[in-house]
């Protein structure tokens, strides 16, 4: 837009302020849609990112790091008997419970490097990138051991909970045949359905096979 000679002072206000209500309001259209974006790819109860946000960004993540040579784990857990604590304390209890367990999972990670996902349910999986199989171990372990400890007060009542885990995940080692999505998520479950039946409260971790 442009004015011609000579200007015209209360035209140029005007088109001043119209200049400023159309930025104010492409501020606003890119806010929400901001808003929009987040809300689509998170967990409404947990604030986990979803499975649509899985599904978009782990096949990146794993063909960054087949690319470029560099270890990538994954791990799957789920609280154990987690229908027991809905039966006997309610469902708001239990969405409490989903709650703290997911902030304890994201509290414990590595801020903008590592994602937890909430899987289902009360499964939730953890992407590790740049992290090989061992350390995925210790780190499913700690996990393991802060669930543990964690006390969760409910209408006067001490609610204590337990997790199990499974871990799987490749480096440069792995052929690469072996490498997708499906193929961690699947082997995550096997090693996490394991440790259920072991005793629950543990972690098993295994390569892909």
């Amino acid at each position: 837009d442009y004015l011609t000679k000579p200007f015209n002072h209360a035209e140029l206000i005007a088109r001043l302020n119209t200049g400023k209500r159309i930025l104010k309001l492409e501020r606003s259209l890119r806010k929400a849609n901001e808003e929009i974006r987040i809300l689509s790819i998170t967990d409404p109860l947990t604030k986990c990112y979803n499975r649509r946000y899985m599904n978009e960004h782990l096949p990146k993540e794993i063909n960054r790091a087949r690319r470029y040579g560099h270890p990538l784990s994954v791990i799957l857990c789920d609280i154990d008997h987690f229908k027991e604590i809905n039966d006997t304390y309610g469902h708001q209890a239990g969405d409490m419970v989903l709650k703290r367990f997911a902030r304890c999972l994201k509290e414990s990670i590595r801020r903008d490097v590592d994602w937890v996902i909430r899987y289902g349910g009360e499964e939730f999986l953890i992407v590790l990138p740049e992290t090989g199989l061992m350390s995925s171990l210790s780190i499913a372990e700690r996990l393991r051991i802060i669930v543990s400890q964690t006390e969760i007060m409910w209408d006067k009542e001490n609610i204590r909970i337990t997790a199990s885990f499974g871990t799987t995940g490749f480096d440069n080692s792995t052929p690469d045949e072996k490498i997708s999505v499906d193929a961690m998520i699947n082997m995550a479950d096997r090693y996490l359905y394991q440790a259920k039946e072991e005793g629950r409260n543990r972690v098993v971790s295994g390569e892909l096979l």
